[in-house]
């Protein structure tokens, strides 16, 4: 009867770890997309105004950063820190592919936050 007990007790807590890191990687995911959203009205709206909303976008993905590298795979975020890294020199020279780079940001964390997510597609 312990067995089944201590097997219970590993079965739940891999269960609920993984809801977790599901829930980190949604809240991650969200909360970087709602500030880009802010950063791109922004900078479409008030040039002016948007080197601070980039500076807090940067400081917003380095935080996320260190989170997401705990439960997701290097690559992926790599992808996405390559991307954001590119924004800032684009901005400080009111580049033409600005917003470009940004649906590229929007694109990888939206592939980083459905490739996460535990659907039988992604587990199969």
């Amino acid at each position: 009867m312990n067995r089944v007990r201590l097997g219970v007790a590993i079965l739940l807590t891999l269960v609920l770890c993984s809801c977790g890191t599901a829930w980190l990687v949604r809240s991650e995911t969200s909360r970087l997309l709602k500030q880009l959203d802010t950063v791109q009205q922004i900078a479409e709206t008030q040039p002016e105004q948007a080197k601070q909303a980039f500076a807090e976008f940067q400081n917003q993905w380095e935080k996320s950063e260190r989170r997401l590298n705990l439960v997701v795979w290097r690559d992926k975020v790599l992808q996405i820190d390559v991307t954001v890294s590119h924004l800032a020199p684009m901005q400080a020279e009111d580049c033409d592919e600005l917003t470009s780079e940004l649906e590229e940001v929007r694109m990888w964390i939206t592939r980083l936050g459905e490739s996460e997510m535990p659907f039988w597609w992604n587990i199969l």
